[in-house]
C-alpha cells in the first residue's frame, strides 16, 4: 500500500570525480536466463538524494547509493558498508538533525519480472517497532523505462514502520539479450570515459599472421588461434621457428587487460613466457595494424594501431585525401531521428513468443544516434544501434571512435567499433559504412554481417563526392558549379621555358606541352630541376588540369627516379586568381616535400569573368575621393555574422577574387556564404558603377544580386557607405542593416577622406595654409630672407627670390619683386611680384609669383615655387628644375621640413619581424630605369618619398614616380604620390602603392597609380626596379628584387670588444689580443687613409676610421665568427650611410692562417672600390693557426698561445710586438728565440694524418661517381669539407698535440645538414 504523504523530491548527481571511484560493476549485474541486467550506469554517483516533507512539518532527507557504500554523504551518516542514510530535521529555534542507517549494500539483485528488479538494502540500524527490536530495511523497485530522464532518480512511495519503499523508472532495468560466455575478459572502461571498451571487435575468426626475418607468429586478440600450427585449443600466440616446432606463447586462461600511461595493454602468459600487445589510438585506421616490436628470452612485444581503443568523440566530417580533394559528410548528420535500415532476412529476426520480429538498424553520421519515441538505442556516444520492431531490446553497434577515411578508390569508410558482444562473447558488434559518390541521395543498404559481427552498409550519396572536382585536358577545365571553362594555353611560353629558383636549384617549367629545352637528354618533361651540371626530371609534360573547389592544379608525375626510398619525382602547380597579374612571369617556388616540388602561379587566367570600374569620384567643386586603395586584385574583405553561421565576402569597385574560400557567383562584388549549408554562396550584388555621393554620404552600390527569398520579385542589393576616419587603424566593413533584401555596410577608413578640394587647390594667406582634411597648418614664414636666395639657373643665369615677401637688398628691380634673374650684362628682370598666398595640394605646397617683366613673346614672366616634404636628410633649398620659355615661367622645387605634415611609414610589420624599406630611400638622385618595351621612355622613382629634384625635367611636385618620354614634348606623367604605407603580401614580398597620379591617357576614368613589388633576393644587394606592365586600369607595375626584404637574422651588438672565439679543431680559443696596437694600423686605399685596430679603438670609439674622421664601426659593437676556414671580425654602428641596409657604415676583417706572416697587417680588399658604406680588409696572421695557439713542451696541458712573428715587415712586427706586450701579461718570445726551440716531435704524425685525409677525399670522390643522385652531392659536400679543412679533425687527438696545416684551398664550401645523414651510411 502506497502512502498518500506529500513527497517533494530533489534528486541530483553529486559533483564527484567518477574516475576516482572504485569499479562497482562486480555486484551490479544479474543474469536471468538469456537476459542480462546491468545497474552500472546508476553506480557512478556518490549518492542519490530525496527529500520528504512530513505532516508534522518535519523534513526527512534520504541518501541512497547503488552497488557501493555511500560516498561523500553528510558527515554524520553512518560509515562502513551503509548504502542508505535517513536524516530527520526537526524545526525549532535550534534545528536538530537525527541520522539513521537504513540499510547496507545489497549482495544481490532480484529479477521480479521481465523489466522489473528488486534491490533490497538490509541490516540497517536497530528499529523499535511496537516493542520489538528490528532493523531498518530499504527496498528499491527498478522498472524498465527507455524514455525516462535518469536524473529523476528513485521516488519514495511508502515508509511503514522500519521499512522504506522506493520506485525507480530507469533504462538500467531494461534487459539485454545475453550472448556472452567469457566476454568480460576483454572489456574495460575507457581510460577517460565511463563507457565500456570492448576489445572483442578485434577478434579474428582464425588469426593474424606476423613475420620477422627470423620467425613468424600466429596471434589473436581476445580469443584463441583457430586452425593454427600450435594445435592447442586455448593458444592465443603461436611462435613459428624454422629450426624448431611451433611454440605456444600465451593462452586465454592467462589473459589480462590493463591501462598503463594512457595506453591499453593486453597480456598473455604461458609457461613463464609473457606476450604484450600495446594498443594505440589511430582514428583513421580502417583495419588493425599489428607490428612486431621486439623480444627477449621471456617476453615478446607487439603494438596495435586501431580506432577501437580511441575514446568516443564526435568525428571530423570535413576531410581531405592525399590529392587535396575535400569531402564534407555533414549533410548526412540528423539532429533528430536517424537513418533506418530494415533487415528482412528471416535468420536475423528476433523471436518473442511465437512472433518473429523484424530487425531495425539506426544509423547517424557525424554524431551519435538520437533517442526516438518508439525506439530507444542504448545511451552513450554510439553511431549505430540495432532494435527489433515492436520489442524493447536494443544493442550498441559501435562507438564513435574513428574518423572517416578516404580510400584509394575514392570511396569513404566510416567505422563504429566496440559495441555489444555477440557470438557467445567471442566478438563484439561493429559497423562499417562504405560511402560512394553518387549524384542522387539514396538510403544506406545492409550488405553483409560477417562472422565477427561486423555490419557492413553501402551508401550512395552526393556527400561522398569531392567538392566541385573536375579534371580537364588540353590545358582546359570547366568549373562544375558555374560552368565556366578556364583555358591556360596562353601561359605556354613558346620562346623560352620559365626559369624559377629556390635559392639552391633552378627549375625549368613549361605548361601545355613539353619543355623547349631537353632535361637530362630527354624531351618529354614538363619540369626539370637543375643543380650545376645535374638535371632531374620533375615530371613528364602534362596538359591535364584539375579544378578543385575554386583552385586549379596541374600535376607532373613520373619524373626521375632515385628520390626518397627510390620514388619518382613529381611537381604540383597551384594556379590562383589575380585580376592584375598576367602570369607571364611564371610560377613561384613554395616548398619541396619528399619527391614533390610545389609552386604557386598567380595569374588572371585563373580568374572567371570579372568587372572593374573606376574607384574615384569628383564633385562639382573639384573635390576628389579615391577608393582605389581598397580595391585589391589578390584578396577580398570578409565579415562574419555574430554566430559565425554566415560569411560576407566583399571587394571594392571590382568583382570578388575567386578562390576556394570565396566560391561566390561570377561577377558578384558581394556575396553571402552559408557556412552551415555546405558553404553555399549567393550573390547580393554585382559591380555596376563607381562610388557616388548621396545626401552627403560617399556610397558604393552593388545591384542585381540573386533573387530575394522573401520576395522573389526583387533582387538583392548591397550598399557600402564610406566614412572618413583618419584615426581608423584597422578599417573593415561592418554590416549595419539588412532589410528588404538590401544589405547595408559601413566602412570607416582614411581612404574615404577627400583627396583635395576646390579643384585640388586650397589657398591661404600670411605664408600659411591649412590642410582641409586634417586641419594641419603649414607655415613657411621662417623661410623669409631679406637678401633673398641665389639660385643658379640654366646656362649660368642666376635667379634671386624670396619666400612670401619681396627681395629687399636691391638685388631685384622694383619694390615688390619676389623673384628676378640677372642677365650676363648685369641687367635685371622681374620674374614675378611677391605675395604670401600659399597654396596646398596633396603632396606639396606652392607660391605663384606673376606680373613680372615681359618676355619676347609678350607674356609676363612668372615664378612657381613648389615646396615638397623630401626624404629625411635630403638637401634643402631652392633648385631651378625648369624654365618654360614658351610660357615664360620659372619652376623652382624646394625640399623643406616645413612642408612636412607627416611622412608615410616605410616599413611593414609581420607577425615575427619588421620589414624596413627605408634603406632604399634616396636622399639625392633617383632610381632610373628604361621602359623595356619603349627605350625612349625612362622612369624615375624613389621609395616611400617624393622624387629628388631633376634639373631640366618637370616631374609633378611631390610625386614619387614619373615617366619621361624623349620623343614627346609633353610634361612627364605623374605616376603617383607616396600616400599609403607598404603592405606585406607574403613573408618575403612587400608591395608599395603610389596613388593619385595623372589622368590615365587610355582610360580617362582612371587616375594613374603605381605598384612596386619588392621581392627577396639575397644576391642582388639593394637591387633596382624593373618595369613589368601597365594594367587596363592604368596601374604601372614594377618588380624590385632586393635583399632588403629578406628575412635576415639581426646581428646583436656586443657590450664590448670581442677578441676570442672557440676553435673546435684546436679545442681551445683563438685570441686576437696580441694583434691590438695602440693607435691602430694605417691602411691606404685610394685617396683614403684608414686606421684599423682589433680589441680596441683606432680613433675615439671606432675600430675602423679614416684620417678625415669617417667611422666604420664602434669597437663596442662587434661580432667574431668563423666564415668557413677564415675568421671574420665585423664592426657596426659607424657614420650614417643611406645605401647600407642598417643605415650606418660598417667594416669587416677576414683573418686567414699564414705561419710565415707573423702577426701580419691588415690589407684593403679590392671590393672596397664598389662599396660606399662598408670597409673590407684581409689579414694574414699566424695567430689563427693551430701552431700559434699551442705550445708543445707540456704533454698534457694547454698552454697560453705562442705567437710566431714573421721576419718580414720589421716595422709592423715591432709595433705589433709592442702592442701585445703592452696589453698582455704573458711575454711573447722573439722570432730568434723561437727559431732556437726544437721542432715538435710529432710532425711525422702530422704528415701521416694529412696523407690519410687526402686519400679519404679521393675515395669519397670515387664513391661520388657511383652515386648519380643528390645523395652523391651530399657525399661530395662532405668530401670537399674534409679535404679543404684546416687543422685536425681527429676527435681522439690529445689537447697537447699541435700540427702542421693541411694545404690551404681556394674552394668555397656550403655547410648543410646532409653530412649527418652521411655519418649514418
Amino acid at each position: 500500500m502506497w502512502s498518500s504523504k506529500l513527497v517533494v523530491l530533489t534528486i541530483y548527481l553529486s559533483s564527484v570525480n567518477k574516475l576516482c571511484a572504485s569499479d562497482p560493476t562486480d555486484n551490479c549485474r544479474v543474469v536471468e536466463g538469456d537476459l542480462e541486467y546491468d545497474l552500472s550506469d546508476l553506480s557512478w554517483s556518490d549518492y542519490w538524494h530525496s527529500t520528504e516533507t512530513l505532516h508534522t512539518e518535519h523534513t526527512k532527507e534520504y541518501f541512497i547509493s547503488v552497488c557501493h557504500p555511500l560516498r561523500n554523504a553528510p558527515t554524520s551518516c553512518p560509515g562502513g558498508n551503509s548504502a542508505v542514510c535517513a536524516v530527520t530535521i526537526q524545526d525549532g529555534d535550534n534545528a536538530t538533525r537525527v541520522f539513521h542507517d537504513m540499510g547496507k549494500v545489497p549482495t544481490e539483485i532480484k529479477v521480479a519480472d521481465t523489466g522489473r528488479l528488486e534491490y533490497v538494502y538490509k541490516s540497517g540500524q536497530k528499529c523499535d517497532r511496537r516493542g520489538r527490536d528490528e532493523t531498518y530495511v530499504t527496498e528499491v523497485h527498478l522498472i524498465c523505462s527507455q524514455g525516462t530522464d535518469e536524473s529523476m532518480g528513485p521516488v519514495l512511495m511508502s515508509s511503514p514502520g522500519c521499512s522504506l519503499f522506493f520506485a525507480w523508472m530507469t533504462k538500467a532495468a531494461c534487459p539485454k539479450k545475453l550472448e556472452m560466455a567469457n566476454a568480460t575478459t576483454c572489456m574495460v572502461k575507457f581510460s577517460n570515459s565511463d563507457y565500456t571498451l570492448n576489445l572483442h571487435t578485434l577478434h579474428s575468426l582464425s588469426y593474424y599472421n606476423l613475420s620477422t626475418p627470423d620467425e613468424s607468429y600466429e596471434v589473436n586478440i581476445c580469443g584463441p588461434v583457430t586452425n593454427g600450427h600450435c594445435g592447442q585449443d586455448d593458444a592465443t600466440v603461436c611462435q613459428l621457428d624454422k629450426a624448431s616446432t611451433p611454440t605456444v606463447m600465451g593462452t586465454t586462461k592467462e589473459m589480462k587487460l590493463v591501462w598503463s600511461n594512457e595506453h591499453l595493454k593486453l597480456l598473455y602468459s604461458y609457461d613463464s613466457k609473457v606476450v604484450e600487445f600495446q594498443f594505440f589510438c589511430e582514428r583513421t585506421a580502417t583495419l588493425p595494424e599489428i607490428y612486431f616490436v621486439g623480444k627477449n628470452s621471456s617476453a615478446v612485444v607487439f603494438t596495435v594501431k586501431t580506432s577501437v581503443v580511441c575514446t568516443p568523440e564526435t568525428p571530423d566530417c570535413v576531410i581531405n585525401d592525399d590529392k587535396g580533394n575535400i569531402y564534407d559528410l555533414r549533410p548526412l548528420y540528423k539532429p533528430h531521428g536517424n537513418w533506418k535500415v530494415i533487415d528482412s532476412r528471416r535468420d536475423e529476426r528476433e523471436t518473442e513468443g511465437e512472433e518473429d520480429r523484424l530487425v531495425l538498424y539506426h544509423i547517424n553520421m557525424c554524431g551519435e544516434v538520437n533517442d526516438e519515441a518508439f525506439y530507444h538505442c542504448p545511451p552513450g556516444p554510439i553511431g549505430a544501434c540495432q532494435t527489433s520492431i515492436g520489442a524493447s531490446s536494443a544493442y550498441n553497434m559501435g562507438f564513435l571512435t574513428s574518423h572517416p577515411t578516404v580510400n584509394a578508390d575514392g570511396s569513404i569508410t566510416v567505422l563504429y567499433t566496440g559495441g555489444d558482444v555477440c557470438k557467445n562473447g567471442q566478438h563484439s558488434r561493429s559497423t562499417r559504412i562504405n560511402l560512394f559518390c553518387n549524384q542522387r541521395e539514396l538510403e544506406p543498404v545492409l550488405i553483409d554481417v560477417t562472422e565477427t559481427c561486423e555490419y557492413i552498409f553501402n551508401w550512395l550519396t552526393p556527400a561522398a563526392c569531392p567538392r566541385h572536382l573536375k579534371t580537364g585536358s588540353d590545358c582546359r577545365v570547366t568549373d562544375p558549379l558555374y560552368g565556366h571553362e578556364f583555358d591556360f594555353n596562353s601561359l605556354r611560353n613558346k620562346n623560352n621555358d620559365y626559369n624559377v629558383s629556390d635559392g639552391i636549384h633552378s627549375y625549368l617549367i613549361n605548361v601545355c606541352g613539353p619543355l623547349l629545352s631537353k632535361c637530362n637528354g630527354e624531351d618529354t618533361s614538363g619540369v626539370c630541376q637543375v643543380k650545376g651540371t645535374e638535371q632531374f626530371s620533375g615530371g613528364l609534360a602534362s596538359s591535364n588540369l584539375t579544378f578543385n573547389d575554386g583552385t586549379m592544379i596541374m600535376r607532373f608525375v613520373n619524373g626521375t627516379q632515385g628520390c626518397e626510398d627510390g620514388n619518382k619525382r613529381s611537381t604540383q602547380i597551384v594556379f590562383m586568381c589575380d585580376h592584375e597579374e598576367s602570369g607571364f612571369d611564371g610560377p613561384v617556388f613554395i616548398q619541396e616535400e619528399p619527391c614533390t616540388y610545389h609552386f604557386i602561379w598567380r595569374t588572371r587566367v585563373a580568374c572567371p569573368p570579372f568587372q572593374v570600374v573606376d574607384c574615384t569620384y569628383f564633385t562639382e567643386n573639384g573635390t576628389v575621393y579615391d577608393l582605389s586603395e581598397l580595391s585589391t586584385s589578390l584578396v577580398n574583405e570578409e565579415y562574419y555574422s555574430p554566430n559565425h553561421s554566415k560569411k560576407f565576402v566583399l571587394n571594392v569597385c571590382r568583382s570578388i577574387v575567386h578562390s576556394k574560400e570565396s566560391r561566390c557567383p561570377y561577377k558578384s562584388a558581394a556575396c553571402i556564404v552559408d557556412l552551415d549549408k555546405e558553404n553555399h554562396a549567393v550573390s547580393i550584388g554585382e559591380v555596376s558603377s563607381g562610388p557616388t555621393i548621396e545626401k552627403g554620404s560617399l556610397l558604393l552600390k552593388y545591384p542585381r544580386g540573386d533573387q530575394c527569398k522573401s520576395d522573389p520579385s526583387i533582387l538583392t542589393e548591397t550598399i557600402i557607405t564610406f566614412k572618413c576616419d583618419m584615426n581608423a587603424l584597422y578599417p573593415y566593413p561592418q554590416l549595419i542593416a539588412e532589410e528588404n533584401c538590401k544589405y547595408i555596410f559601413e566602412w570607416a577608413t582614411p581612404v574615404a577622406c577627400p583627396v583635395n578640394e576646390a579643384s585640388g587647390i586650397h589657398g591661404g594667406e600670411d605664408c600659411k595654409v591649412t590642410n582641409p582634411v586634417t586641419g594641419y597648418v603649414f607655415d613657411l614664414s621662417p623661410l623669409k630672407k631679406d637678401n633673398g636666395y641665389d639660385v643658379q639657373g640654366d646656362g649660368g643665369i642666376p635667379i634671386v627670390l624670396n619666400v612670401c615677401d619681396y627681395v629687399k637688398s636691391g638685388k631685384c628691380p622694383g619694390e615688390n619683386t619676389g623673384a628676378c634673374f640677372i642677365y650676363k650684362n648685369g641687367r635685371l628682370a622681374s620674374a614675378g611680384e611677391a605675395n604670401a598666398n600659399l597654396h596646398y595640394l596633396p603632396g606639396f605646397l606652392f607660391l605663384h609669383y606673376d606680373g613680372g617683366s615681359r618676355c619676347r613673346n609678350g607674356l609676363e614672366r612668372a615664378t612657381l615655387i613648389n615646396f615638397v616634404c623630401g626624404a629625411e636628410g635630403s638637401a634643402e633649398g631652392p633648385v631651378l628644375v625648369d624654365d618654360d620659355l614658351d610660357n615664360c615661367t620659372y619652376h623652382i622645387n624646394w625640399h623643406t621640413e616645413l612642408a612636412c605634415e607627416r611622412r608615410i611609414n616605410c616599413y611593414v610589420d609581420t607577425w615575427d619581424r619588421r620589414i624596413d624599406l627605408s634603406p632604399l630611400i634616396k636622399t639625392s638622385g633617383n632610381y632610373e630605369t628604361l621602359n623595356p618595351y619603349n627605350r625612349k621612355q625612362k622612369f624615375y622613382l624613389n621609395v616611400c618619398r617624393p622624387l629628388n629634384q631633376i634639373t631640366g625635367l618637370l616631374c609633378h611636385p611631390g610625386s614619387a614616380a614619373c615617366l619621361a618620354d624623349a620623343a614627346n614634348s609633353d610634361p612627364p606623367l605623374n605616376l603617383g604620390h607616396p600616400m599609403v604605407t607598404p603592405i606585406n603580401t607574403n613573408d618575403e614580398v612587400v608591395e608599395l602603392m603610389y596613388s593619385s597620379g595623372s589622368v590615365c591617357q587610355t582610360n580617362p576614368g582612371f587616375p594613374i597609380t603605381t605598384r612596386i613589388s619588392f621581392i627577396c633576393d639575397e644576391k642582388v644587394g639593394m637591387g633596382t626596379p624593373v618595369f613589368k606592365e601597365i594594367t587596363h586600369d592604368c596601374q604601372y607595375i614594377f618588380e624590385w628584387k632586393t635583399s632588403v626584404v629578406c628575412n635576415k637574422s639581426e646581428e646583436i651588438p656586443d657590450s664590448g670588444p670581442v677578441c676570442q672565439i672557440m676553435y673546435k679543431a684546436a679545442k681551445t680559443n683563438v685570441d686576437l689580443k696580441p694583434l691590438q696596437k695602440s693607435g691602430g694600423y694605417e691602411v691606404k686605399h685610394g685617396n683614403k687613409l684608414f686606421k684599423v685596430n682589433v680589441c680596441g679603438p683606432a680613433c675615439s670609439e671606432s675600430s675602423v676610421c679614416t684620417t678625415s674622421n669617417e667611422t666604420y664601426g664602434s669597437y663596442k659593437k662587434s661580432t667574431l665568427s668563423w666564415d668557413f676556414d677564415k675568421l671574420k671580425l665585423s664592426y657596426f654602428g659607424g657614420d650614417s650611410c643611406s645605401g647600407a641596409l642598417t643605415g650606418q657604415k660598417s667594416s669587416v676583417i677576414f683573418f686567414s692562417c699564414d705561419m710565415t706572416a707573423g702577426f701580419g697587417v691588415p690589407v684593403a680588399d679590392d671590393i672596397m672600390d664598389m662599396t660606399q658604406c662598408k670597409a673590407v680588409f684581409t689579414w694574414k696572421t699566424n695567430v689563427t693557426c693551430i701552431e700559434g695557439i699551442y705550445k708543445t713542451d707540456a704533454p698534457n696541458t694547454v698552454a697560453p698561445p705562442v705567437i710566431l712573428p714573421s721576419s718580414s715587415t720589421e716595422s709592423n712586427k715591432t709595433d705589433a710586438g709592442k702592442g701585445s706586450s703592452e696589453n698582455n701579461s704573458s711575454v711573447v718570445p722573439s722570432a730568434d728565440t723561437q727559431k732556437k726551440e726544437e721542432e715538435p716531435s710529432h710532425t711525422d704524425v702530422t704528415g701521416v694524418i694529412a696523407t690519410i685525409l687526402v686519400v679519404s677525399g679521393i675515395i669519397f670522390v670515387i664513391v661520388l661517381v657511383l652515386f648519380k643522385s643528390e645523395r652523391g652531392q651530399r657525399v661530395l659536400s662532405s668530401a670537399r669539407r674534409l679535404i679543404g679543412m684546416k687543422g685536425y679533425t681527429d676527435i681522439t687527438q690529445r689537447p697537447a698535440e699541435s700540427s702542421s696545416l693541411i694545404g690551404s684551398t681556394s674552394r668555397v664550401f656550403r655547410v648543410d645538414d646532409s653530412d649527418d645523414d652521411l655519418l649514418r651510411v
